[in-house]
């Protein structure tokens, strides 16, 4: 009996046949909703390229003169990072945003706002590297 049964959904396809356009009501409802992709970013200009350079260098001379500054036991005076930050939380930090400057802010569409960005972290970056090295403070490539 169960064989009978067996074979008659084998041969029949259960009753069940497919239907091409099953869910072309559906798709079609939910067309509205499918996103269009967005537009690619346009290629940066080469003063685009020399600020993005250019502050990623003052970040990554900051980051390596605030280590020399801890490692001396010197306070820091990012009130972001405290007085005396660990290693650890510094690197974290200043890595994220390096890594922040050198591939999101290159993504702001506006080429006004993503080079004024661009000017404000050298101008700030700039005074800092200023600051340590006047403290006496080098470049030190042990994170």
């Amino acid at each position: 009996m169960i064989s009978a049964l067996l074979l008659i959904a084998v041969a029949g396809g259960g009753g069940v046949r497919p239907d091409p356009h099953n869910n072309a009501r559906l798709l079609a409802l939910l067309r509205k909703d499918i996103v269009e992709p967005a537009p690619h970013t346009q290629k940066l200009k080469w003063h685009d390229q020399m600020l993005r350079f250019g502050s990623s260098a003052l970040i990554a001379a900051d980051w390596l003169t605030t280590v020399d500054g801890l490692r001396k036991g010197l306070a820091e005076t990012n009130p972001l990072l405290g007085r005396h930050p660990p290693l650890a939380k510094l690197n974290m930090m200043v890595g994220a945003g390096l890594l922040t400057n050198a591939f999101l802010v290159p993504r702001i569409n506006d080429p006004a706002l993503r080079r004024g960005v661009w000017i404000a972290v050298m101008l700030i970056e700039l005074n800092a590297v200023h600051t340590n090295h006047s403290a006496g403070l080098n470049l030190n490539f042990r994170l």
